[in-house]
């Protein structure tokens, strides 16, 4: 640690910032949030501008539906055929985007975006906490810009306000130490979301442990406690089996042959991150790692104690049955992020000399690295781009399908609709206003086939999706009617009720 300035130096401490929060006058808080509050409005309305996304995933869409049963006095289908793991406060999040209707899908998109803003502006605040303010805003323009992130938070999927959330209880442990209740709440609010977080808030009781009464160890552990206990119950209350998130991910990882094999950990976690990551960081963060060793090793340590503790969670999955999905690598992803920032600009914090020279000169060669990169990302953005674009497409037609009033009358009086795979499912059922159980899929014989069929058109909207393999290959009944066409997507109903 010798030869490096204290944190103290290079921006006010925690301390000072509480002690003097309280007494501010109303205008410079507003001055000293305005910033927050840009960055993450800021992010969220460029990647809405520029992307423009309206459709939700498999998972978010599933959520929103499970909502929108419970509000109508159903319980949730969470059994239904390759329906994906219930996560409590993304259900329950999700019921703010109801009153909005039609709306439900943007609502629900802009609150992941914004979540995508507020993870961009946290990593800068714990870049700057811990190092110095220009390695916070590297770190921060390295996740604002990671395609696989931006790609994640257009398509709404929960692991970003996750990543969020713990990356916001790093940065309050690192403001103050054993800070106690505040992390631990952010922690149940995240374990809410992915067990992973179940972990962590068990390693902070452990660690706040010597700094507790007898009484606040009970109730430390009792809120540590209360993420499971609220998904156990939840998974109980809705299908009689408390283990249901773990049996139906079991189950789903096998059905799609996902990876879930303890032998296929080393090479998956290391991808994922290098996914997650991309080049110049691959080769920028072992260099920042070297760095925070030399000279910042103890404020090193938290960021990479909880990369570590997710990595493991995410390493014994197999252990359970569960799959190595590359998103689970993400919140590990931003915190080694901090490491980049650190490796361009971590010679900020030494003295003048001969080593921070050195190190300057190491600084500039991990920023040239993204310079070098710059047009390959660019060229991934686009991709990104093009996919949401191509997607749109797809799903937008499936949205025309299910407001069609052909489809839509034929569906009031000839329920069930059964899909010739899982993909469409939760959408069709969003958009026809199903009840649980009115849509189901042959796929892998999961039931039999209703009194409608919804099949995919092969052509340019459905290639991405539907490639000659996983085509689904249901054979039209004799005496069926097409009841609606348009290029993605075919309705077929039963004698009787075209």
């Amino acid at each position: 640690m010798a030869g490096i300035a204290p944190a103290s130096e290079a921006l006010p401490s925690a301390r000072r910032d509480e002690q003097t929060a309280a007494g501010d006058p109303p205008r410079s808080r507003v001055r000293r949030w305005a910033p927050a509050a840009l960055t993450v409005v800021g992010v969220a309305a460029l990647l809405w501008l520029v992307y423009r996304p309206w459709f939700l995933n498999y998972d978010a869409r599933y959520a929103l539906l499970w909502a929108r049963d419970l509000w109508t006095g159903h319980a949730p289908e969470y059994d239904a055929a390759f329906a994906p793991t219930p996560h409590p406060l993304q259900t329950a999040l999700s019921s703010l985007a109801l009153p909005f209707g039609d709306g439900a899908d943007d609502v629900a998109t802009l609150g992941i975006l914004l979540a995508f803003g507020a993870l961009v502006w946290l990593s800068y605040r714990l870049g700057a906490e811990l190092f110095n303010p220009w390695a916070g805003a590297v770190a921060a323009l390295v996740v604002a810009t990671r395609p696989a992130l931006e790609r994640d938070a257009l398509l709404a999927y929960q692991d970003i306000p996750f990543a969020a959330l713990v990356t916001g209880a790093v940065l309050l442990e690192a403001r103050r130490p054993r800070r106690g209740l505040p992390v631990l709440l952010l922690l149940v609010a995240a374990g809410l979301m992915r067990p992973e977080a179940w972990v962590l808030g068990g390693l902070y009781v452990i660690w706040m442990w010597p700094a507790l009464t007898p009484r606040r160890r009970a109730a430390m552990i009792a809120l540590a406690c209360a993420a499971p206990v609220l998904w156990l119950l939840s998974d109980w209350l809705v299908t009689g089996d408390a283990l249901h998130s773990l049996h139906g991910t079991s189950d789903l990882a096998q059905a799609n042959n996902r990876r879930r094999r303890i032998d296929q950990v080393p090479f998956w976690t290391a991808q994922y991150l290098g996914y997650a990551l991309r080049e110049p960081l691959v080769i920028g963060v072992p260099i920042g790692l070297v760095f925070a060793w030399r000279y910042a090793r103890r404020r090193a340590v938290l960021p990479l104690a909880v990369a570590a503790a997710m990595t493991l969670a995410f390493a014994a999955g197999p252990i359970f049955g569960l799959p190595l999905i590359r998103r689970y690598m993400e919140t590990p992803a931003v915190l080694l992020a901090l490491f980049y920032g650190v490796a361009v600009a971590g010679w900020l914090q030494l003295p003048p000399g001969r080593t921070r020279r050195i190190w300057q000169g190491i600084g500039a060669f991990a920023a040239l690295l993204s310079i070098v990169w710059l047009p390959w990302h660019v060229s991934m953005l686009r991709t990104v781009h093009k996919r949401i674009a191509s997607d749109s497409v797809l799903y937008g037609d499936l949205r025309q399908a299910g407001n069609a009033p052909a489809v839509r009358r034929v569906f009031a009086a000839c329920p069930p609709l059964t899909a010739g795979d899982h993909r469409p499912m939760p959408f069709i059922r969003w958009w026809l206003d199903g009840a649980p159980g009115s849509v189901t899929t042959v796929k892998d014989g999961a039931s039999r086939l209703g009194r409608l069929l919804l099949m995919p058109r092969k052509g340019p909207t459905t290639r991405r999706i539907y490639g000659p393999s996983t085509f689904p290959k249901v054979a039209i009944p004799a005496g069926w009617t097409r009841i609606y066409r348009n290029r993605s997507w075919r309705v077929f109903a039963a004698p009787g009720c075209s």
